[in-house]
């Protein structure tokens, strides 16, 4: 403005300043007189102005002749050491021009710091002589700083007492009516009292000169605040309001200050720092502190009004179309107070969070208080002819007015809470209208009220300055938002929202309560919010048809209804007391993503709804869950002596695992998935019931210790399925798979069930019974001190290890496969160590691979060695048969084995230098006890292209014993060791009538002079296979017959020299092998 103005003529000018000096006419102002030659500083009335001007004066006191003295910068300031410590940033410039200034101005709170503006009037060369600050700005001196103080800082007044003068700037600088400084002082009591006249001097010529101002002008003692004189060596006023704790007491050795100290950015306050121990004269404060004013608190002025009252109108919008949009009117009065000045204004703008810098009064219009976004934020205040209107409409549409509707607010106080009564809130007389906002404000304590009904359009409030408890029959929620602030709030007949999306805040000393037998019901959305706490009592019912949101804790002991749509908890849930029940119905949903704890005795319930366990699921001891053709997904589940079931239709999906201590899950037709990166337990006791078609997949494995599953008509899939000290129990067609399985002192019991495991089995000290079931191993079964019976059954495994355990084949239709997966007859795919026994009336059925019998070993049932049915092409081109060419092979050492069939391709090698256990026989009449190598307790079939071989033959041989009958359709092979010494030996042992003579079937590998016999015990019941190892004494033609068949070999010799001769010349391609056909079964269970 004032720029704009420079541009203007003198007339112009003249214009103006007659206008201010009618409108200040009896104003008396301070001047400098005579600056340039004799420089005086004197007091005039306003309307002398024009005449000083015109003899070069100009406005306020003229800078002291001592250009070296500090106070030259403030003439207006008797003692610059009561400035505060400038806080100004670190790179803030100090200088004006060349001249380093020891005072400024400062944006408390800001962080801005600025030289000051020129005084209107004073020459713009002056140097350090910008003194004048924004308002709301304070002076303050440079930190190195240290003025002197001015020779006429004190007098005494006029009845002799000692004053100190001080400056107040009242009001805003630089507008149109601007005021000026004026000269105040404080008697030693405090009291503001007229000071002395300084010395002045009329000049000739001039109008009427006053050298002070008149009585009258001083303000009166209501104007200003009363601090003591150490505290305030300037006005209180001019400080900022200390902005400090709610606990903060404002006192100093027992007495309360008016000034302290105040850290800006920190909100922290102290008295001062020094070394009086007086009270309040501690004035020093630290870095980066600031002095400020204790706020004044009345205690019988009513609460100061919500900035909420008062809202910023669009641009070119009135107050009257502002308030008329919403139905209501703009309310006069408070555009009024708004506009009471251009501090008031600002303070309004900068509660509405504008911040704002510039600004001042203006009279163009009757806005009143409006704002403009314009660099830096401007606050300004139109009122024309002195009056702001509701109707005034703002021509630049980026300025927007501050309005106020009338019924925007009611408040209502209760100090006595017994005196709530029924409250019908934010209703006029006729209870027709409804007001937008509302207040309650509490008292303290605890109270019993009637029905309370919020019919604030926006924002309903109750509120108390410390924790109250209100207790209410009714509240009944009619408008947008409920806050709740140091309140607890009682519900003991009936709550109701019907609102859509209303807002229900609690801060954290807040609770919503509903008491035993109250009611509180959702018909519309709602959200609760905050920090406080949503408890449901024992005895009560809370019932949510619409969707809504829990963003405080809830606390359920009674009836928690979702009877439609969803209710979200975005904190933690729990469930407390017997009677406390969650209970979800049909296509209704709960999301929660905290965790949800159900305690003792409580239960969830669900029925054709859906359940979201996000944040996890605990269950506490004798806790409840039922569900019915309910969808349940969970993240975490833990049970501790819970009950869980899982009823028809339901699908439970858990992906981080369960676990299940001392509980009981039953499940039914249903169907339920457990993903985890980490196993699911059942631990202590836990139970897991599948019934009725359900469906359990547990994709990141099940562990059990000391619990039980039991199944009926249930599938099971799982990862690695671990079971200690635990039971399984499965029937009626039920399936279970694994990927992996570890069963240790674990008892498995399968009727009609089946059993899979994808990777290897293990189990140790278990026992395990299946009856018409079916088992599959496709990887290594383990078997250790274990017991198994299979019953109609059957097991197949592809590898295995078994020791100790004792695998009884109950009837002949069932069967232990040892598969091989394909493995050659030199690969080793199964091995029975010591105390591994097989017996019973099924089948140890051998296909692929090589099986080892150790020592101790016994299959006491039937042994079938048979490939899959194939076509084999196989040579006996080595001089004895590799056994790896068979495929199945198995070797026997010290063990017993049942009735065998070696089918055609498959062998059985006899280790004949093992000890199994001792027989007592009868040879050709003699009888002797003899060791066996290996005992078969039923027959043995080599069939025809099967090989049995006889192996680590030496005089020493232990024999191979067949409790049974022997057939021989393939052939034998004796591998001698040792033939260094003469002896006959028996080879093995079988029971027949007619000891037929095999030995053409039988080749001596190892030992040139051995051949082989057929005798038979001397009452025809046992035969034996015997060798004869070196000349024998009793046929001395023998060595004749000996050198005669060595004569007969010459030519033979040469013979077959001829032969290989040819046939190494010949094509390879005409070389034929025999082929062998082997026996395609033919077995029970077998293709």
């Amino acid at each position: 403005f004032f720029f704009g103005m420079a541009k203007r003529s003198w007339s112009t000018w003249a214009f103006f300043l007659c206008l201010w000096l009618s409108i200040n006419a009896d104003e008396r102002v301070t001047i400098c007189k005579n600056p340039d030659t004799n420089p005086q500083t004197i007091t005039i009335a306003s309307l002398d102005l024009p005449a000083y001007f015109e003899q070069g004066a100009y406005l306020g006191r003229c800078p002291s002749e001592d250009a070296d003295s500090p106070d030259v910068e403030v003439p207006n300031i008797c003692s610059q050491m009561s400035l505060p410590v400038c806080q100004c940033p670190a790179t803030y410039n100090w200088l004006d021009g060349e001249q380093l200034c020891g005072t400024h101005c400062m944006a408390v709170g800001e962080g801005i710091c600025y030289l000051g503006h020129e005084t209107y009037g004073q020459p713009s060369t002056a140097r350090c002589g910008k003194w004048e600050c924004d308002f709301g700005h304070v002076r303050c001196r440079r930190p190195d700083f240290e003025p002197v103080r001015a020779p006429d800082c004190n007098n005494q007044n006029e009845d002799g007492e000692d004053v100190t003068v001080v400056f107040s700037k009242k009001g805003r600088v630089r507008s149109l009516h601007r005021h000026l400084l004026e000269v105040f002082c404080f008697s030693s009591t405090g009291t503001p009292v007229r000071c002395s006249p300084p010395p002045a001097e009329s000049p000739s010529a001039s109008p009427s000169e006053s050298p002070s101002a008149s009585p009258s002008e001083s303000p009166s003692p209501s104007e200003l605040s009363s601090p003591s004189p150490a505290e305030c060596p300037y006005l209180c006023e001019d400080l900022p309001v200390c902005q400090c704790p709610e606990d903060y007491d404002y006192t100093s050795f027992g007495e309360v200050c008016d000034t302290h100290c105040m850290e800006q950015d920190e909100y922290y306050c102290h008295p001062g720092k020094g070394n009086s121990f007086l009270p309040c004269s501690r004035l020093e404060c630290g870095p980066g502190q600031i002095r400020c004013r204790r706020p004044v608190v009345d205690p019988t002025a009513p609460p100061p009004r919500n900035p909420r009252t008062f809202f910023l109108a669009r641009g070119g919008e009135s107050c009257d179309d502002a308030c008329g949009a919403v139905g209501t009117v703009c309310d006069h009065d408070l555009v009024q107070e708004a506009a009471l000045s251009p501090a008031h204004c600002q303070d309004i703008l900068e509660h509405l969070g504008k911040t704002t810098h510039l600004g001042g009064l203006y009279e163009d219009d009757s806005t009143g208080c409006t704002y403009h976004p314009r660099a830096p934020g401007w606050y300004e205040l139109f009122k024309k002819d002195g009056q702001s209107t509701c109707s005034a409409r703002t021509e630049d549409l980026d300025r927007l007015r501050v309005c106020a509707c009338q019924n925007l607010r009611e408040e209502r106080h209760f100090d006595d809470l017994s005196e709530l009564g029924d409250q019908n809130f934010c209703l006029d007389a006729s209870d027709t209208v409804a007001t937008v906002q509302g207040r309650v404000s509490l008292g303290t304590g605890a109270g019993n009220g009637g029905a309370f009904t919020c019919n604030c359009v926006e924002l309903c409030e109750l509120h108390s300055l410390t924790e109250s408890t209100v207790s209410l029959t009714n509240y009944e929620n009619r408008g947008a938002t409920n806050d709740f602030r140091g309140t607890i709030l009682q519900i003991t007949v009936n709550f109701l929202n019907t609102i859509a999306g209303a807002v229900f805040n609690f801060d954290a000393s807040s609770a919503l309560e509903i008491h035993s037998g109250g009611v509180a019901s959702f018909t519309a959305a709602a959200t609760f919010a905050g920090s406080g706490v949503f408890r449901a009592r024992e005895g009560s019912t809370v019932s949510f048809s619409s969707a809504s949101t829990f963003q405080i804790a809830t606390e359920v002991s009674g009836q928690f209804l979702v009877e439609s749509e969803q209710v979200s908890f975005e904190e933690v849930v729990t469930l407390t007391g017997s009677n406390a029940l969650m209970d979800v119905r049909s296509g209704s949903r709960i999301v929660a993503s905290r965790t949800v704890t159900v305690s003792s005795s409580s239960e969830i319930r669900g029925t054709s709804g859906t359940m979201q366990f996000d944040g996890g699921l605990s269950m506490a001891s004798s806790s409840v869950m039922n569900l019915t053709s309910t969808t349940v997904s969970v993240s975490t589940w833990s049970m501790s002596s819970s009950t869980v079931t899982i009823g028809t239709g339901t699908a439970m999906s858990v992906s981080g695992g369960a676990q299940l201590d001392a509980s009981t899950m039953t499940l039914s037709s249903s169907t339920s998935t457990f993903t985890s990166v980490q196993a699911s337990t059942l631990t202590n006791g836990g139970t897991i019931q599948g019934r009725g078609g359900c469906n359990m997949q547990f994709t990141g494995g099940l562990q059990t210790t000391s619990s039980t599953m039991d199944l009926q008509q249930s599938t099971v899939g799982c990862g690695h399925l671990q079971m200690s000290s635990s039971t399984l129990s499965a029937s009626s067609s039920t399936t279970v798979t694994a990927s992996q399985v570890t069963f240790s002192q674990t008892t498995v019991q399968m009727t009609s069930a089946s059993f899979t495991s994808s990777g290897t089995m293990s189990d140790d000290g278990g026992s395990l019974t299946f009856t018409t079931s079916t088992i599959v191993v496709t990887s290594t079964f383990t078997s250790t001190s274990s017991s198994y019976s299979l019953t109609g059954s059957s097991m197949t495994v592809t590898q295995h290890t078994i020791t100790s355990t004792t695998i009884t084949l109950t009837d002949v239709s069932s069967q232990f496969l040892l598969d091989g997966s394909g493995a050659g007859g030199g690969s080793l795919v199964g091995s029975l160590a010591s105390g591994a026994v097989f017996s019973g009336l099924g089948f140890f059925r051998h296909r692929t691979g090589l099986l080892r019998l150790l020592a101790g070993s016994t299959i006491g049932c039937g042994l079938q060695l048979s490939p899959n049915a194939q076509i084999l092409r196989r040579t006996r081109a080595l001089q004895q048969t590799d056994l790896t060419t068979t495929n199945p092979a198995a070797t026997a050492c010290g063990n017993s084995i049942g009735s065998t069939t070696v089918a055609s391709g498959a062998s059985l090698s006899i280790d004949t230098s093992c000890s199994f256990g001792t027989e007592s026989w009868d040879v050709a009449g003699t009888t002797s006890t003899y060791t066996t190598s290996v005992a078969a307790t039923g027959a043995v079939d080599v069939q025809s292209g099967g090989l049995l071989v006889l192996n680590t033959v030496s005089t020493s041989t232990n024999p191979f014993s067949i409790t049974g009958t022997f057939t021989l359709s393939g052939s034998i092979e004796v591998l001698v060791t040792d033939s260094s010494t003469t002896a006959i030996v028996i080879l093995m042992k079988w029971d027949d009538t007619s000891c037929t003579d095999i030995t053409s079937s039988v080749t001596v590998y190892g030992c040139t002079s051995c051949t082989t016999s057929v005798v038979a015990s001397s009452t025809a019941t046992s035969c034996y296979l015997r060798l004869s190892i070196g000349m024998t004494s009793s046929d001395s033609n023998d060595a004749w017959w000996g050198l005669l068949a060595l004569l007969a070999l010459i030519p033979c010799a040469a013979g077959l020299a001829w032969y290989c001769c040819r046939i190494r010349t010949q094509d390879p391609e005409e070389i034929s092998y025999d082929e062998v056909e082997v026996a395609d079964g033919g077995y029970e269970g077998y293709e």
